[in-house]
């Protein structure tokens, strides 16, 4: 019999190293020994070993490299990741966390769940407590950095804010039916929702189509456009449920009609769905949604919520653009165009907050914006009511659309197997189709509307973010993993940071008074630009731009106390105030390693006296 299979330790390193890798050796399958990585390790995400014994190829070949950036992903590591350390000859190469093989739990990925930073992949953000959920290598390099025993391992178990609240069946049995509002109390919100700052940003109803509904649900007179009592009803309620606190300042009689309203569209749900696909019911589907995403964290209800109205949209067409724009129901046709819109809208953002694949793939979409141009048309030239000005909706579109070009260029899988050319090329193309979204947004602060500034601050602070989302993916780059001071990549990352003190800045220049309701729409934000700041403290704790980060940080979280009013819904406050305590567990944290920082380099200087 041959020595190597004598002795276990000889058959173990002969067979494991020329039929397959360690990965694919304990599972017992065929190992293809395709280089740098087998398919098992490429499509997991792991490292390969089938060549462990061999030499390292130099580390500027192309193929070395490629094999390098593969093995740092921007995915983060799960709950049950753990740590492998290079070889002797990578010394100074920080510690790099993979997933291991086999079932992972559902994470999301990307810029809003994944904070790559220097090569130390954080974790998850806007998980379904809405806050991060902490990798345990992220965990670690944090502990090391500060001394700190893992006060923040509590966010990774959460539970997830339910909106509207959940009630026992024998509430739900007592509960007393929501009649529908008077008629001339729903055209007065319609009025109000029209002119308003959100009402031009999202044209969720068009006047003509609504009183079909409204005869639909209250008389019972069925059309082509509302064809059905429930669809009609669900979409009043939800209409009411969203307006509740959008188009009147905030009262706890309005907030209460809001979670009244919102659980009378959710017990209609069922109904909506056994119901041919109509108008009524999408927009439905879509205001509870919308209300869902301002007043919970509930990421996993917002998700089915607007797969639904995505299957509806394209049930409906709204995926194409209307050519025919005349006859009976020719603003029907284009309203669920718009609604095609919201959709889209709100699905982008979505996916760059939290990770999760988008549902809309462009592709399968005609991305002509209103008007009937193809990305350069004249806001002006649109009309989907008399009362909405829609510079504001055309901007939004055209936000949203880069935004599916961040995550598709940057955050896709086949984005993540990038080369570093190809990653810094994406960037800095990705940097000028942004720059010139941002060229185009116009100045919506006039003498007609009493909120216009809410959109100004919108789109700066969602410039700064998506600003953030795409330079912060340079710390992916073999130079910033292997702690090299790389001139592009570090002034990416630079940019990055830039970017997200100014989000926090934008959020200090909102007046609680005036827009105590826009914080609804920019925690994710928020808490994101509070985590690229504390990471680059805990990388750089004795850079001078530390405390001055550090004291950002802190203004920023009083000035988000301040914009929770009083009668906010019970499940907002809920969120805020965890939001809260993130952000103050961030600040202790980053004190504490630039303490640590200081007193170390104190205790060198001492040695090196001595």
């Amino acid at each position: 019999m041959p020595p190597s299979r004598s002795g276990p330790e000889g058959r173990t390193k002969r067979r494991r190293r020329v039929y397959a890798c360690d990965s694919c050796y304990r599972k017992k399958i065929k190992c293809d020994g395709t280089l740098p990585r087998c398919d098992w390790c490429y499509h997991h995400s792991i490292p390969c070993t089938y060549t462990r014994n061999q030499e390292v190829a130099s580390l500027g070949s192309p193929n070395a490299q490629e094999q390098e950036r593969r093995d740092t992903p921007s995915t983060p590591a799960s709950d049950t990741s753990f740590s492998l350390q290079k070889g002797s000859g990578y010394n100074s190469t920080p510690e790099i966390f993979y997933t291991p093989p086999g079932p992972q739990p559902l994470a999301p990925q990307g810029f809003g769940t994944d904070i790559c930073f220097a090569g130390q992949s954080l974790g998850n953000i806007c998980g379904f407590n809405g806050l991060p959920f902490f990798s345990p290598g992220g965990l670690k390099w944090i502990r090391e950095r500060t001394g700190d025993d893992g006060s923040l391992d509590s966010y990774s178990s959460g539970a997830p804010h339910v909106w509207p609240p959940t009630e026992t069946r024998d509430e739900h049995e007592s509960r007393e039916r929501v009649e529908l509002p008077n008629k001339k109390v729903i055209r007065q919100h319609l009025e109000a929702y029209q002119i308003s700052i959100h009402g031009q940003l999202f044209p969720f109803l068009n006047p003509p189509c609504f009183e079909h509904t409204i005869r639909a649900a209250y008389d019972e007179e069925l059309s082509d456009l509302s064809p059905s009592v429930k669809c009609a009803r669900g979409c009043i309620f939800g209409f009411m449920a969203m307006a509740s606190y959008l188009t009147v300042p905030p009262r706890e009689d309005a907030i209460m009609s809001a979670d009244k309203y919102a659980r009378e569209v959710q017990d209609l749900l069922p109904d909506i769905s056994r119901e041919p696909v109509n108008l009524d019911g999408l927009q439905a589907v879509i205001m509870l949604c919308f209300c869902c995403t301002a007043l919970s964290g509930d990421v996993f209800k917002m998700e089915l919520l607007l797969s639904w109205a995505v299957r509806y949209i394209f049930h409906l067409k709204g995926n194409l653009y209307p050519t025919i724009a005349k006859g009976d129901h020719a603003h029907a046709k284009l309203h669920v165009r718009n609604l095609f819109w919201i959709c889209f809208i709100q699905d982008k953002f979505f996916g760059l907050r939290t990770g999760l694949n988008p549902l809309f793939d462009p592709m399968n979409c005609e991305l002509t914006l209103p008007g009937g141009e193809h990305g350069h048309c004249d806001p002006r030239s649109f009309h989907p009511s008399h009362q909405q000005k829609p510079s504001a909706f055309i901007t939004l579109i055209r936000l949203s659309i880069v935004q599916s070009e961040i995550y598709r260029g940057l955050y896709s899988c086949p984005a993540l197997r990038q080369s570093d050319a190809e990653l810094l090329g994406t960037i800095r193309r990705l940097d000028s189709a942004l720059e010139e979204w941002w060229s185009s947004v116009p100045v919506f602060t006039d003498d007609i509307h009493n909120d216009p500034t809410m959109a100004d601050l919108l789109f700066k602070m969602q410039y700064h973010y998506c600003m953030a989302a795409i330079h912060q993916t340079s710390s992916r780059c073999t130079a910033w993993v292997r702690n090299q001071d790389t001139r592009a990549a570090g002034s990416s990352l630079a940019i990055s940071i830039g970017a997200s003190r100014a989000v926090l800045n934008r959020f200090l220049d909102t007046s609680p008074q005036l827009l105590g309701q826009f914080v609804m729409f920019c925690l994710p934000e928020l808490t994101t630009s509070n985590i690229h700041l504390f990471s680059n403290i805990l990388t750089n704790p004795l850079d001078r731009a530390s405390w001055t980060d550090l004291e950002l940080m802190r203004v920023t979280s009083r000035h988000v106390e301040d914009h929770l009013w009083q009668q906010a819904p019970a499940s907002f406050t809920a969120q805020v105030r965890l939001a809260e305590r993130f952000m103050g567990d961030l600040q202790r944290l980053a004190s504490c390693a630039i303490v640590k920082a200081q007193r170390e380099r104190g205790v060198d200087r001492v040695m090196g006296e001595g």
